[in-house]
């Protein structure tokens, strides 16, 4: 079972060898199943988590001693993945990998896309308290999979409580409940939080002017049920946040308003060696932006949807597992500058009396539509240590015609819970809508763009050694090579006045890099320690090019070390500490018009904490250093933050 466990997390690692997908149906669907398949294998394992290639998953236990309250501040620990926030408390944060951009990635949760066919500064619009997150499934490649812990006992019931108090005037209260009553379960959330903004070290007169106009308020509910295969989820979020220089430097009191929701429905069911799955999908995403906080006159309104269905059947015979499925997914958006609107200088239209409700002002603009229509053929084999993975897809979409990918995959096992591994993969991306139609600002979209291709060779190792229930050592390497084609960079044109940034195709963008992690646990005192570093390189002069999104992380250093202080019976004193450090290629503008290069960055954060009998308080603090530090473009990231939390659990 850990073999299989080991094997399938693997397959994470080959189907998207460039972070380049996220747009394409057809690619995002094969990941999903191979995420899945992972989540079932899990829930009917008592194997622990270390058991997990090591860049695969973040589990609960790791993410209880992390100072985080968002799934963007729990990425930012794992190594080769590059988190890039706007603002402060999961406001508003970009998630890339291996020098990819942001639209590069697919989010999903519990296997259902959640990715937003607009812009990927959406996607990780998550209507879930961390809480409630049993792991992280976290591909390389690009995919990251949020999996909601479950009582998998049955007639086992769980409540948790937290309440999250801090600096900024920061309050994030949170509750969760679990069930499970014989072959029913249930899983809901509930999650406020509210901050004045943030503080940040030796702020410039304009900078502070819009640290003063970074507030959040956020609710997120969620709720999910399974009966006998039959699984519902359903979520929605409400987050207003002020947007201070985020989009530009000309004004310090923007604003962003985003209300997301989305539902899905999946049925399993299997008749010996025969199964079959369908899902579908539901996801709405809107959002109000304002230049100038309370002012429409020079806002973005857009409203996305994204509709999934698929079904997939599956037989397994001595020669391993054959998967055929077919999956339709429809997206669309109307929008007062994305598409064939009516006020192509990025105003919103005055009619009959100003200013216009939001709903009036998207029924004044045409919207726009496009259809995918997937298929895809797998085969997985074993024999002994080798096993090997086949998979095969094309695409048919009513913009960009038809385009095929796959990948393969051989892995031999030389020792217990140990393997090395070959991938091989072609994969491809469609442009979001903001790429191919956004003209506002200092933007200009370009119809014109070709889809995203990229082949990919990758070769590594894990391996692991458990030396008794308590004591665990797990060591893990990976090289890689990608080839990237028409690559969609948003470039900068001098010429133009108005609108200098335009999406165009890198031709050639090739990319190498390399990981390595090491890391060794016990159950007490030494809890875990570990160190990561990846490096990245891509042949591209991020200066000289013009880039406005490619500058990206070429060095992370992570280190990471949870201990005991003091323990007496069931109470324990503990800490866990991170340093990081991290160098970024590329320059910024900033506030005040020079430019400037990105510098190396050493960070550190802290957890001290005390629990007893199912009750936690904790005492974080990130930026322990009060580090002054630019980190996405010219706006000035957070310093030294004190938070205070609160947590209990209580379970039958």
């Amino acid at each position: 079972m850990r073999l299989k466990i080991g094997f399938l997390c693997g397959l994470l690692l080959v189907f998207r060898s460039f972070p380049a997908l996220a747009g394409n149906a057809a690619d995002s669907l094969a990941r999903q199943l191979r995420l899945d398949e992972v989540e079932v294998v899990a829930e009917r394992t008592s194997t622990p988590a270390t058991s997990y290639l090591y860049e695969c998953a973040i589990t609960r236990k790791e993410i209880a001693a992390l100072p985080v309250q968002n799934v963007a501040d729990i990425l930012k620990y794992i190594p080769g993945v590059d988190v890039r926030a706007r603002g402060a408390s999961g406001a508003q944060a970009d998630i890339s990998v291996r020098g990819g951009t942001f639209d590069q990635v697919v989010i999903l949760l519990n296997g259902v896309n959640l990715t937003d066919a607009q812009t990927g500064h959406y996607s990780l619009n998550m209507p879930l308290s961390v809480d409630l997150i049993d792991r992280i499934e976290i591909s390389k490649t690009g995919v990251i999979n949020i999996i909601t812990a479950r009582a998998y006992e049955a007639n086992r019931w769980s409540a948790k409580g937290r309440l999250t108090t801090g600096m900024n005037t920061l309050v994030n209260p949170a509750l969760t409940y679990s069930w499970h009553k014989d072959a029913f379960y249930l899983n809901t959330s509930a999650e406020y939080c509210r901050s004045d903004g943030y503080y940040a070290p030796t702020p410039s007169p304009k900078e502070q002017v819009a640290l003063n106009n970074s507030d959040l308020r956020l609710v997120n509910i969620y709720l999910q049920t399974d009966y006998k295969g039959l699984e519902l989820q359903a979520a929605a979020q409400y987050k207003d946040a002020g947007a201070g220089m985020f989009y530009g430097f000309g004004s310090q009191d923007q604003f962003d308003a985003t209300r997301t929701a989305f539902g899905s429905a999946r049925y399993k069911h299997a008749w010996g060696a025969w199964g079959l799955e369908a899902n579908a999908s539901y996801r709405a995403n809107y959002d109000r932006y304002e230049w100038h906080r309370g002012q429409r006159l020079y806002g973005n309104f857009h409203f996305a949807q994204n509709a999934t269905a698929m079904v997939k059947g599956t037989y397994t015979s001595r020669f391993g597992t054959t998967t055929l499925g077919v999956e339709l997914r429809n997206e669309n958006i109307h929008s007062t500058n994305i598409g064939d609107t009516v006020n192509p200088d990025g105003q919103v239209p005055n009619v009959a009396g100003f200013p216009l409700s939001d709903v009036r002002v998207l029924d004044l603009v045409k919207g726009k539509n496009r259809l995918n229509i997937n298929y895809f053929a797998e085969q997985s084999f074993a024999w002994k240590q080798l096993t090997a993975d086949l998979f095969l897809t094309g695409s048919w979409n009513t913009m960009f015609g038809h385009h095929a990918a796959g990948n393969a995959r051989i892995a031999y096992r030389y020792a217990a819970l140990s393997s090395v591994y070959l991938t091989a993969s072609r994969t491809l991306r469609l442009p979001t809508f903001t790429d191919l139609y956004y003209n506002a600002g200092n933007q200009l979209g370009n119809r014109e763009l070709r889809p995203e291709k990229a082949w990919t060779l990758a070769l590594g190792t894990d391996y692991r050694k458990l030396f008794s229930d308590a004591s665990r050592l797990s060591v893990h390497a990976e090289g890689f090579y990608r080839w990237g084609r028409d690559i969609i960079d948003w470039v900068y044109v001098p010429d133009d006045l108005k609108r200098p940034f335009h999406a165009q195709n890198l031709p050639h963008v090739n990319g190498a890099g390399a990981e390595a992690a090491i890391g060794y646990g016990r159950d007490k005192w030494l809890r875990k320690a570990e160190i990561s570093y990846a490096y990245t390189w891509l042949d591209l002069d991020v200066d000289k090019s013009g880039s406005r999104y490619l500058d990206y992380l070429s060095h992370k250093l992570v280190f990471r070390l949870e201990h005991d202080i003091w323990r007496f019976r069931q109470a324990t004193l503990g800490a866990a500490w991170t340093l990081t450090w991290q160098k970024r290629e590329g320059q910024y503008n900033t506030a005040e018009g020079s430019v400037a290069d990105y510098q190396p960055v050493l960070l550190l954060d802290g957890q001290l904490f005390w629990e007893y009998a199912g009750v936690k308080v904790a005492v974080d603090c990130t930026n322990m250093t009060n580090r002054h530090y630019y980190d996405y473009g010219g706006i000035l990231q957070p310093g030294a933050w004190a938070k205070l939390t609160l947590s209990f659990c209580l379970a039958n």
